[in-house]
């Protein structure tokens, strides 16, 4: 509302009646009279008032036609109209206002009441243009920050993008070499007797290890944070899972004269369930390692129990007891945040990150599961997690059990002399991977790039194609794809074997064409296993 006092213009083509109407009004408003309904209009457009008094009975124009005229002018139609006529017919004041006046006056006007309901309609008319002034502006900051928002985005997803390529980056190149020191170590440990060798080497060995669970950790929690951690969907036998721990941990319990004991069921042992298998046992080693590390004298126990199980999906309960030192109540809520400990002294005692129970925890909040503890200082901890799983109802057969021989035996009985070729520009890891292979009697063609892989696969039927990611000339999934392009090479096994471990370094492995994937440093038993489930797939 303009000016310090309102405006309001008058329409009646009777002189005497506008005359009465200014003196009355004087005092509180500036009035504008007009005579007809086109004057009113044409003093209106050239200065809009704040409300408009119009008469109906008018000639040429009467008062209806005007206000319909106002009302359909953009700049005229949220002025204010009120009626002022001797017309007191009911259908007179409906008509008025269903062309879209607020009000209705009748003649004689009684001032007083004019003026308060002139001076009411003004304080709606002003509240009503300050709601709109605060919407208007209120939609130029939501679009102002909207804007923002978005250019915020992008710099979020530019910085994520950069985050992402520097931790693929560095996971290659701390792995890499990794596998030339753990790859190079167990060839010669799997060669020489001489005692005081093999312990230096075991010692060589047993460091690259810890330093590999560094970089596991670290890469873990990074894409945690980044939310770009995914679980695998496979089908496995729970007791499998418990016999791998009891075969890995019970050495490192028995160095420090524990006993490991495992309890789970043969009901429950024989349960094929649908998840991922290697988080799973991730989550129970890291539970189990933490209880060998902190318990100086008795025993460790891992047990799984079925916690509930509604048709084809259970809640598994597994559950870490040992007899070691204990944790203060007033410790345990840090143990689940990443890089702490129960106490800071215990990194330089014990050794480790403060990573793992943090990434059990979101690993197992993944699997739709919960983790805590119950200890007591002095008196031993009991660490338990809780993982939703599907339930099958058997479990795919037709692959070796290579479990039942010795791998060397199972490539020899079926495998012998079988021609692979083996894509790796690395010559540390050439050494290593040929080394490997070669000792469980495989055939082995080299490849250093990707373009090599491509001319050697054209020329030879390889049982097994071993893929490394990253090449000169022609990268790994660049050569997979132009690969799978030459006549009969549709369903040679290739196998990605590289230090790209990230999730959506496997998934692009597998749009090329790949059928699995080995990280590094390579497991010499996990690339035994994965080669003999391919290889078994040609046994008819």
């Amino acid at each position: 509302m303009t000016g310090l006092r309102p405006k309001i213009l008058a329409i009646d083509d009777t002189p005497a009646n506008l005359l009465t109407l200014g003196r009355a009004l004087a005092n509180d408003f500036d009035l504008q009279i007009a005579t007809s309904g086109s004057m009113g209009l044409a003093l209106a457009t050239e200065n809009p008032p704040d409300l408009v008094l119009l008469d109906i009975m008018m000639p040429e124009m009467d008062g209806y036609e005007t206000c319909r005229r106002f009302k359909a002018n953009p700049q005229l139609q949220n002025i204010p109209v009120i009626f002022v006529t001797a017309l007191a017919e009911t259908e007179a004041e409906s008509a008025g206002l269903m062309l879209g006046a607020v009000d209705y006056l009748t003649k004689p006007i009684n001032v007083a009441i004019a003026r308060q309901r002139i001076l009411n309609l003004l304080d709606r008319e002003q509240l009503r243009q300050e709601v709109e002034s605060q919407r208007d502006h209120l939609e130029d900051l939501v679009a102002a920050r909207t804007e923002a928002l978005s250019v915020a985005k992008e710099v979020a997803e530019t910085a994520n993008r950069a985050k992402s390529t520097f931790l693929a980056n560095m996971s290659h190149e701390l792995r890499t070499p990794l596998n030339g020191i753990m790859g190079l170590t167990g060839l010669v440990l799997r060669r020489v007797t001489d005692p005081k060798l093999r312990d230096q080497l075991g010692k060589v060995e047993k460091a690259a290890q810890d330093l590999l669970a560094i970089i596991n950790d670290i890469l873990d929690i990074s894409k945690i944070e980044a939310e770009r951690l995914t679980l695998e969907r496979t089908d496995f036998r729970l007791g499998k899972i418990m016999d791998n721990i009891r075969s890995l941990m019970s050495q490192k319990a028995t160095e420090k004269g524990l006993s490991l004991d495992v309890e789970i069921s043969s009901e429950l042992a024989n349960l094929i369930v649908h998840g991922d298998p290697l988080r799973l046992g991730q989550v129970l080693l890291n539970l189990v390692g933490n209880a060998i590390k902190f318990t100086a004298a008795g025993n460790i126990t891992l047990r799984a129990l079925l916690q509930q199980r509604e048709l084809d999906e259970a809640l598994l309960r597994f559950e870490v007891a040992d007899t070691g030192i204990g944790i203060a109540a007033t410790d345990q809520p840090r143990l689940f945040m990443a890089f702490e400990q129960a106490d800071g002294s215990m990194t330089r005692q014990y050794g480790g990150t403060g990573l793992g129970l943090a990434i059990c925890k979101r690993l197992i909040q993944l699997m739709g599961g919960q983790i805590g503890v119950l200890s007591t200082l002095g008196q031993g901890s009991t660490f338990w997690v809780t993982a939703r799983l599907e339930v099958l109802e058997s479990m795919p057969h037709g692959e070796i059990e290579a479990n039942l021989v010795t791998y060397e035996d199972c490539f020899k009985s079926y495998f012998a002399s079988r021609r692979v070729l083996l894509a790796e520009d690395d010559p540390i890891n050439q050494a290593v991977s040929i080394g490997l292979l070669e000792e469980v009697g495989l055939h082995v063609d080299l490849a250093e790039d990707g373009c090599e892989a491509e001319r050697l696969a054209q020329l030879n039927d390889y049982a097994v194609i071993l893929m490394d990611m990253q090449m000169p000339k022609m990268d790994g999934v660049e050569a997979t794809i132009a690969i799978r392009k030459i006549s009969g090479r549709q369903q040679t096994p290739i196998l990605a074997m590289t230090a790209n471990t990230f999730d959506e370094n496997r998934k692009q492995c597998t749009e090329a064409g790949m059928n699995d994937f080995i990280a590094k440093p390579v497991n010499p038993e996990v690339l035994f296993a994965t080669l003999l489930k391919w290889l078994s797939r040609e046994r008819p």
